[in-house]
């Protein structure tokens, strides 16, 4: 960052160097957003793992709570 701050440096080098500065940002940019972009991914089929997994727990629990209901509505209808 030198070269391109210095008052020594030329006004063509200054912007030689202050476009390499910007490409190399850029680069950097562009690789840190792929790679949170890929934590995001990991994150979310993660969280559908976990859900699916909480889903299929709670699968046979709602078939016996719907069963019980049922059962509780053919007694109330013999009343």
């Amino acid at each position: 960052m030198r070269r391109v701050t210095s008052p020594k440096t030329l006004a063509s080098e200054r912007i030689k160097w202050s476009r390499i500065a910007i490409a190399a940002g850029q680069a950097c940019n562009a690789i840190l957003r792929d790679v949170e972009i890929d934590a995001l991914k990991q994150q979310i089929n993660e969280l559908k793992q976990l859900t699916l997994d909480r889903l299929t727990d709670e699968e046979p629990d709602s078939d016996e709570d719907r069963a019980d209901q049922t059962r509780s509505e053919e007694a109330g209808e013999e009343d």
